[in-house]
């Protein structure tokens, strides 16, 4: 058996989209037990469309969502203005130094014990309202702090929202990907090497009823300087531009291409940098017939 051309047949892809007869399918699974290049180029075009998945999706950061979880949004305390008055101080009485009445021993004590008395109420009152004025402070900082915290909890919840939206999206995208390249109506056309070009190989899987193409340059080495691939669409009035191929193409690569009905064949050249208006057939690399 010669690898390389089975490879190259295109048959592993069609393994691989489910659209081959079973006779064909345990073929292929032999000869992959068989053969390492095989069941290779097999994993190969499987990790095809989790690559395509995988590049519509934004990068997120990965501790984003324990970040997240880790923060509970505290209460904010509650502050309050008021300010208790500090009891005021009493005023002692002013007495004439000459008329100095004489007062009993016991009656002094009680006046001597209610003067501390109201002074330390008054220190009480003073200290009261100094712990109040700076519990006040320190509440404030506490609701600005939980402030700042429930923001960015805001904003890593809005950026968390939108990635899961991204991720949705490229999902959704995948599964139709996935639908369209299994779906019967779907054409499976291999482009084989030209006289021009040796181990050249791509497929174009072209869908008439749903109008779209889709382009997968298997086996295409890296163009030359200044140089780069063109894909065609050959119909009756000739070969038409379906555009030029990303300098970079990998054998993951799917594209999607513009989709021209009533298309014969498709074929690849390589032109010079940017394309041009009609192909060099000289340059022809591969071709298929729809």
């Amino acid at each position: 058996m010669d690898i390389k051309q089975y490879i190259t047949s295109g048959i592993l892809e069609l393994y691989v989209l489910d659209r081959l007869e079973p006779a064909a399918r345990r073929e292929v699974e032999s000869n992959a037990l068989l053969h390492p290049d095989i069941r290779e180029e097999i994993d190969l075009i499987e990790q095809t469309l989790e690559a395509f998945s995988v590049a519509a999706a934004p990068e997120v950061s990965p501790d984003l969502l324990d970040r997240i979880l880790s923060q509970p949004l505290p209460d904010a305390p509650a502050v309050t203005d008021t300010v208790p008055a500090a009891a005021p101080t009493p005023a002692p009485e002013e007495k004439p130094v000459d008329k100095v009445p004489k007062v009993p021993v016991e009656k002094t004590i009680r006046n001597t014990a209610g003067t501390y008395l109201a002074w330390a109420l008054a220190a009480l009152g003073l200290a009261t309202a100094l712990y109040f004025f700076f519990s006040r402070g320190n509440l404030r900082n506490e609701l600005n702090e939980s402030q700042q915290t429930f923001e960015q909890l805001q904003s890593d919840y809005s950026t968390l929202q939108k990635d899961c939206e991204a991720r949705q999206t490229a999902l959704v995208l995948n599964e139709a990907l996935v639908t369209y390249l299994s779906d019967p109506t779907t054409r499976d056309i291999q482009l084989a090497s030209s006289d021009n070009a040796s181990d050249r190989f791509a497929m174009v899987f072209y869908n008439p009823e749903d109008n779209r193409t889709v382009f997968r340059g298997n086996r295409l080495p890296p163009p030359p300087a200044g140089k780069q691939y063109q894909l065609w669409a050959i119909d009756g009035e000739g070969p038409k531009s379906l555009g030029v191929l990303d300098l970079n193409l990998s054998a993951n690569a799917l594209l999607e291409m513009p989709y021209l009905p009533d298309v014969a064949a498709f074929a690849i050249t390589l032109e010079d940098l940017g394309g041009k208006p009609a192909p060099d057939l000289e340059q022809l690399q591969v071709i298929g017939n729809v």
